[in-house]
């Protein structure tokens, strides 16, 4: 495990994020465009973004709302995190210079899934958790996967799934099957980000499950300096509808911990190369 510069990270020059919600291009990849943007190399990518749970019915503190799945309730929730979606994006690239792809699946609660006991607002959910409803998303998200596993310098980004929101597990195990099924002829890197603001909330159970991951399927991993405030700020700044006080708390910790870890003068992140691609 080793700090790698901004410019050496993900040598690709085009940049794909599988992004599960309206908020995980900045929370997976935020601060990775922040640093990139702070030494004048952000023109050298090109970055698409597919937005894979684009139907919502979420929007933060609103209780008993949350489990409305009527057509009415989508459209709200759906109209302002798209908006605060794209005002964000617009302010870590610049307006236009994006793909930004809305994939059109039902989000987590809009599929019906219960909260996770935990302080966030979130459904837990592995491959045991899965509906039939959940099947079919894994299927389609594993073909728009193997679309672009053959295109050539280019990163495909996934989130790692810390805490295993099924939202991230689906989109994590839909890059990893292609992945596996590709394998040395994959074009593309397969890379697994960690995912915010859960690792600085997840317990040592689950944080062994994600090392466990990280492991077992062999991952180089590739810490990186950045500044965790700077993505914080922009969180509460864009994401009115979706933030809570406990994501400013995991964000922190876990740019610490690896801070920590790796004797670092600067808060670190982590993002995981599969072996035998990029």
């Amino acid at each position: 495990m080793q700090i790698y510069s901004i410019q050496k990270l993900i040598p690709e020059k085009s940049i794909v994020v599988f992004s599960p919600h309206f908020d995980d291009v900045l929370f997976m990849l935020g601060g990775y465009i922040l640093e990139l943007k702070n030494v004048g190399l952000l023109e050298t990518k090109n970055f698409h973004f597919n937005l894979i749970f684009s139907r919502s019915n979420y929007m933060a503190h609103s209780g008993a709302a949350n489990y409305d799945t009527s057509l009415e309730r989508i459209k709200l929730a759906t109209g302002n995190r798209i908006i605060e979606d794209q005002d964000c994006i617009n302010e870590l690239l610049g307006p236009f210079n994006y793909v930004y792809q809305i994939m059109g699946e039902d989000e987590c609660f809009a599929r019906g899934k219960t909260m996770a006991d935990s302080e966030m607002e979130f459904p837990h959910g592995m491959y045991e958790d899965f509906s039939r409803n959940d099947e079919l998303i894994f299927e389609r998200m594993k073909q728009l996967v193997r679309q672009w596993a053959g295109q050539e310098d280019t990163a495909l980004i996934f989130p790692i799934a810390i805490k295993e929101h099924i939202d991230h597990f689906i989109t994590r195990e839909a890059g990893l099957e292609v992945a596996r099924e590709v394998g040395g002829k994959a074009k593309a890197g397969f890379y697994f980000q960690e995912d915010k603001p859960y690792g600085g909330i997840a317990t040592e159970e689950e944080l062994t499950r994600t090392e466990d991951f990280v492991q077992v399927n062999g991952l180089e991993s590739r810490l990186y300096a950045y500044n965790p405030q700077a993505v914080i700020d922009l969180a509460f700044k864009h994401y009115i509808t979706q933030v809570e006080e406990v994501y400013s708390t995991g964000i922190s910790g876990r740019a610490l911990y690896w801070k920590q870890q790796m004797q670092s003068a600067s808060p670190l992140d982590r993002i995981c190369l599969y072996p035998q691609s990029g």
